[in-house]
């Protein structure tokens, strides 16, 4: 991650944060699993950007999702770890940043329940990481 040419975090700790690139925006997100520590990069458009910056539930409820499908693919007990790839960012962004309000809360509500996540396991994952 290139600190120097940060756009945009709600943090400066652990979390996502967005940056200029040469090539464009890009959406940075660290993911730990116990004894890996990774970091990842998508590109990102500006009217995503500035989707991130007018709703910190939006950016908060990406990196959520994001968190969780990225950790799954590396770790213990992974004996086949697997690249997150771009395809499954693009789905995860353009449905938190895309969707209603009221069907992104939805989508938490399944995605949480799908990942045998706990009711409120959104609210208390965001409040320990911002």
């Amino acid at each position: 991650m290139k600190t120097n040419s940060e756009v945009y975090s709600l943090s400066k700790g652990y979390g996502p944060s967005i940056y200029k690139s040469e090539t464009g925006l890009i959406y940075c997100f660290p993911v730990s699993s116990g004894h890996a520590d990774l970091t990842f990069e998508f590109g990102i458009s500006e009217q995503d950007l500035d989707i991130l910056k007018s709703s910190q539930y939006r950016f908060k409820a990406l990196f959520y999702i994001l968190f969780q499908e990225a950790q799954s693919t590396f770790g213990t007990g992974h004996p086949n770890p697997r690249r997150y790839t771009v395809v499954e960012f693009e789905n995860a962004k353009n449905k938190v940043l895309y969707n209603s309000e009221k069907d992104l809360q939805l989508y938490i509500k399944e995605f949480s329940k799908r990942w045998n996540l706990g009711e409120n396991y959104f609210q208390y994952f965001s409040s320990n990481v911002y």
